[in-house]
């Protein structure tokens, strides 16, 4: 019983630490390119022919949906996506599957982080850009790289349930 009980607080302190580890490395890399793009008053990084870096205020949500212009629309938005990382932790602490924790570490902290940018900002800020020719793909940042991934695993394992997962006891 005491070593279960040891090894379930490290297995709660290792996800502790990936979502701080997540969240602190999406606002820095937030930080240091909107700082970049402010000092140096760069519209756009060109890394290959199908990949750029630029600056792009979300003012809505997913891919832009349902602008906010207005300071009133994004704390709604922030308070919405703030109550639906409350039922995430719900769901997150009363977890016992590995695959399952991992995947709302993962939508948790890209959600936490965006919304402090909208409360910082009024919007998201938006990097990543991919495009080939004439076809472009949404610029997103490292947080909605979080969030898919965790929704991905979590679509994963509801699509194959039977799949042994490996639970932790609490």
């Amino acid at each position: 019983m005491l070593k279960s009980n040891i090894l379930n607080r490290l297995v709660s302190i290792k996800y502790y630490l990936l979502f701080i580890a997540l969240f602190i490395f999406d606002r820095l890399t937030k930080y240091f390119l909107i700082t970049y793009f402010e000092q140096f008053k760069v519209d756009t990084i060109y890394v290959s022919n199908f990949f750029e870096i630029i600056l792009v205020w979300n003012r809505g949500v997913s891919y832009g949906l349902f602008p906010q212009e207005s300071y009133l629309g994004q704390i709604f938005i922030s308070i919405f996506s703030f109550v639906i990382c409350l039922w995430i932790t719900k769901f997150l602490i009363n977890s016992n599957v590995r695959f399952k924790i991992t995947s709302l570490t993962l939508i948790l902290a890209g959600g936490l982080s965006n919304i402090i940018d909208r409360l910082l900002y009024s919007a998201v800020a938006d990097f990543l850009h991919f495009h080939i020719k004439s076809y472009s793909w949404y610029v997103f940042n490292v947080a909605d790289i979080y969030i898919v991934f965790g929704l991905m695993i979590l679509i994963y394992a509801f699509i194959w349930p039977n799949i042994n997962f490996k639970s932790i006891e609490k």
